[in-house]
């Protein structure tokens, strides 16, 4: 979820071992490991989650990926079946990258 909306929708292997969609992508990134080096910061995703009374009229993500394209300014991308039962709300999401 994102913003108020679905944005993946997968089983807990799929959502871990092969994410589709940025935001989720950018989530697992942040997410500390044994081999993590403490020293340095965790990574992020650049920018703040819009307040829900002003979404952006497409992807609510959109001013924040890095993925984008015109047509997430415009409207909200339909959920996509990238995988068998795996999928997300993005239009670059390339099914034969996963």
């Amino acid at each position: 979820m994102y913003a108020g909306n679905l944005v993946e929708l997968g089983s807990k292997a799929d959502i871990f071992h092969a994410p589709a969609h940025p935001y989720t992508q950018g989530l697992l990134r942040a997410i500390p490991t044994l081999a993590t080096d403490r020293a340095m910061p965790l990574a992020t995703i650049e920018g703040t989650v819009p307040p829900i009374a002003q979404l952006p009229p497409g992807c609510p993500f959109e001013p924040r990926c890095s993925h984008r394209v015109t047509a997430c300014a415009r409207e909200l991308p339909p959920l996509v079946e990238v995988r068998p039962r795996h999928w997300a709300r993005c239009p670059v999401v390339n099914p034969h990258r996963i």
